[in-house]
């Protein structure tokens, strides 16, 4: 034994990082660490014994809770001082040693330690076997890696000590250190022999594996370097055909754009293809020009372009509000919208289908929908769209072949998450090209998106992170399509909502395109008032913004001429300058009369009261029908009749007369056509007041679908028809008991100014209607 390999309690630490040391192993160490150097110097000035403990992380000043609870007595053999100011010592493991504390100093730490308790109580033929198990692995796994020097394998086999043999056939295995240490503070000594044989297996194995990958990556790049061989034959034959052109230089730039940008996998191997078959073409034939065009496609199309997005919803409020006036439970439900993507992150969820007529803003409120969501903005037209490959896009077969309007429009956006809009949807038909709505079905469910197979490009694109939206003016649309949107309806702007349209937006827009100031003109309300109900009859305001548009340009002629300097545009010369009067609004009768009720109706371009004229008169018991009534229309005049005539006897009415009368009904304004069966309730009052010769009161309306058993059922355009009611000077109006849940959408301000009575049963309407005591 060395003199100094007497017993210490308490020695300086030495912490390994990426390093396990055993007995027997002689090492090379780089020290560099202040605390590692200090407790050097104890060695050097004392004596030439440490303990070598692994770290158990990557720390620079380890505590006692970094460290290994084992360790390795190590003898200090040769202490080299480098120029750098670090320390290179070689050493010599002597033993296992247990790590009880660490002692702290100042500048160095030292361990207090004691022996490592191990099992040597083993059977002698158990572990001879083990020994030789082992010698006969390490074998393999020397001639596997080649890393084993011949001489170490040579020694081994002359070391009679079996802890010794495993302890430097340990040092010289490749594993973790977590593995090294693992061995190293194993008891059993046959336990340890199982382990670092399992390890050895495992390792041979990988290394069998790398093996057998290098020699196939050997034999693919054996392979790629005859295919370049050749085609670098071909490239040399292609430009003496091409009278010494530099086609190369084309494709050099093409693969410098395909660098730059993120491409799927799928497209990379496609551009691969068709940039190896360009460069085998001669540039110019209309082939390689075909090739060409359509990598040109597929490199500049976003493929992972995101443009960046911060929702603000305050922010996204005020840009919907100063962009559209009313329109509240609309912008509500896209703020919930915008406020699900901010929080969630995603785009699953129902694709957004803006419904209503003509001119209320849709194409407009997707648009703010964009810049709410800080999103690039798009539009696709997709009236009168028959083709389906107008969004497949067609095959390369074809000549002058192009993608579909989804591809053209996502590179258009240089983004693939912007807002895309398909505009006016239910316009869209079909024929023997195929249905450009059956099409639709993959760009919108997002189940299915993320793979979109374009015709012309030929692989799959991720749509999945565009924001789409749709714009209808009716639900018009293909059922299948119809289940991936959720719809919103916007319903036409009332007067009230006209008029500040009007006055905060439309009125200064027309003064700036006219170039007129405050001081040149002013327009009032009244003025206003009258374009909006006698010129134009529409939901939106587009016939306002031209005949406001119209007037602003009689003012600057009015001007130029020198005939003011101050025009004001009034309620009494506004024909002056808008022209005759279009339209006049329907008002109710100024008496009561046998016969005659009003009724309301909802069109397109809003709310309307319907007049609805019954006359008995001599015939044999018919019912005749005028003003281009609908077939739903007519059968409703029948069954009104046939209800009538069933409660006739309850209110003492003589039917026996009308075998020799006929019913005429008719509804004026007989050039436009009308149907539906929500004036039911209006068509049994006016038949039960021409039978009954008792008249019916003019201040009343009333809407609503009737059975024959007289029931009285729901109808829709709730809100439209009690604007019109209020606009004709209606004071009550009958609804159907069913649609009162619907006045919550109405007007304060409507409900205000009429009565409105919900009923279920047609002899409420009567007794509501008819002027008799008796009812």
């Amino acid at each position: 034994m060395n003199k100094n390999e007497k017993m210490y309690d308490v020695l300086p630490l030495l912490p390994l990082r990426d390093m396990v040391v055993f007995p027997e192993m002689v090492v090379s160490l780089l020290i560099g660490r202040s605390k590692s150097l200090r407790a050097l110097e104890e060695v050097d000035s004392n004596v030439n014994l440490m303990v070598a403990v692994a770290q158990k992380n990557d720390v620079e000043i380890p505590l006692f809770d970094d460290i290994y609870s084992v360790g390795t007595l190590i003898e200090v053999l040769q202490i080299i001082k480098l120029h750098d100011g670090t320390v290179k010592i070689f050493a010599k493991g002597i033993k296992r040693v247990h790590v009880n504390k660490m002692i702290d100093k100042e500048d160095h730490s030292l361990v207090e330690f004691k022996d490592f308790e191990q099992n040597l109580d083993y059977n002698e033929k158990s572990l001879l076997e083990l020994k030789n198990t082992m010698l006969d692995i390490f074998n393999q796994y020397a001639n596997v890696t080649k890393k084993i020097p011949q001489n170490i394998l040579t020694s081994m086999k002359k070391i009679e000590n079996i802890e010794n043999l495993v302890d430097i056939i340990s040092s010289h295995i490749v594993v973790k250190n977590n593995q090294k240490q693992e061995i190293l503070q194993k008891k059993d000594l046959l336990d340890r022999i199982a382990y670092i044989n399992s390890l050895l297996e495992i390792e041979i194995d990988i290394v069998s594996i790398e093996k057998k990958i290098r020699n196939n990556v050997k034999l693919q790049i054996e392979k790629n370097q005859k295919d370049y061989y050749l085609n670098e034959q071909i490239k040399a034959i292609q430009k003496e055909l091409n009278n010494g052109e530099e086609a190369k230089d084309e494709i050099k730039e093409i693969q410098a754009k395909i660098k730059k940008i993120k491409l799927s996998k799928e497209a990379k191997d496609k551009l691969d293809i068709e940039i190896k078959k360009l460069s085998s073409m001669n540039p110019i034939s209309a082939e390689a020009s075909v090739v060409r065009n359509y990598i040109e496609w597929l490199i500049s199309l976003p493929w992972k372009t995101e443009k960046h997005i911060n929702i603000d919803i305050k922010n996204s409020e005020k840009i919907l509000n100063s962009q559209h006036y009313g329109l509240y439970k609309v912008k509500e439900r896209i703020l919930e919208y915008l406020a699900v993507l901010k929080k969630s992150k995603s785009l699953k969820s129902p694709i957004l289908c803006l419904v209503g007529p003509p001119g209320v803003g849709k194409t407009s409120l997707a648009k703010s929908i964009a810049e709410a969501a800080g999103r690039s903005f798009v539009r696709i037209a997709l009236g009168g769209v028959r083709d389906e490959a107008e969004i497949r896009g067609h095959r390369r077969t074809y000549i002058g072949a192009m993608p579909g309007k989804i591809i053209q429009y996502m590179k258009k956006s240089k983004a693939s998450n912007p807002v895309i809009l398909l505009d006016e949807i239910d316009k869209m038909g079909s024929d023997f090209r195929g249905d450009p709505a059956s099409a639709l079905l993959e760009v919108l469910d997002h189940e299915q998106n993320s793979e979109f197979v374009d015709h012309y490009i030929e692989v799959a694109y991720d749509l999945s992170n565009v924001m789409f939206i749709t714009t209808a003016n009716s639900l018009n649309i293909q059922e299948a399509l119809l289940d991936r949107m959720e719809i919103i309806e916007l319903s036409g702007y009332t007067e009230d909502e006209k008029l500040s349209i009007a006055k905060n937006h439309l009125v200064e827009r027309k003064m700036k395109e006219a170039s007129l100031s405050n001081t040149e003109i002013e327009i009032t309300d009244e003025a206003i008032l009258k374009v909006i109900r006698n010129y134009t009859r529409e939901s939106g305001v587009r016939d306002l913004d031209r005949f406001l548009a119209k007037i602003a340009r009689k003012v600057v002629k009015k001007i130029i001429d020198g005939e003011t300097n101050l025009l004001e545009v009034n309620e009494s010369n506004v024909e002056e300058y808008a022209g005759i009067l279009k339209y006049r609004y329907q008002e109710k009768d100024d008496v009561n009369q046998i016969g005659m009720v009003t009724g309301l109706a909802w069109t397109r371009v809003g709310g309307e009261i319907l007049t609805i004229e019954a006359l008995k008169i001599p015939g044999k018991g018919n019912i005749i029908t005028t003003g281009k009534l609908g077939e739903v229309m007519q059968e409703s005049i029948k069954a009104a009749f046939s209800l009538v005539k069933s409660i006739s006897d309850s209110y003492k009415i003589d039917m026996s007369e009308m075998d020799k009368k006929d019913i005429h009904v008719h509804v004026p304004e007989g050039a436009t056509p009308k149907d539906g069966p929500s004036a039911g309730i209006a068509m049994v009052s006016a038949i039960f007041s021409a039978i009954s010769e008792k008249p019916i009161r003019n201040d009343v309306a009333m809407t609503g679908e009737v059975t024959l058993r007289g029931k009285v059922l729901a109808i829709g355009g709730l809100k439209e028809k009690l604007l019109a009611a209020l606009r004709a000077g209606i004071k009550t109006v009958i609804i159907p008991k069913d649609n009162k849940k619907d006045l919550v959408e109405v007007d304060a301000k409507v409900i205000d100014n009429l009565e409105i009575i919900p009923v279920s049963e047609i002899r409420e309407v009567l007794k509501i209607a008819i002027i008799e005591d008796k009812i």
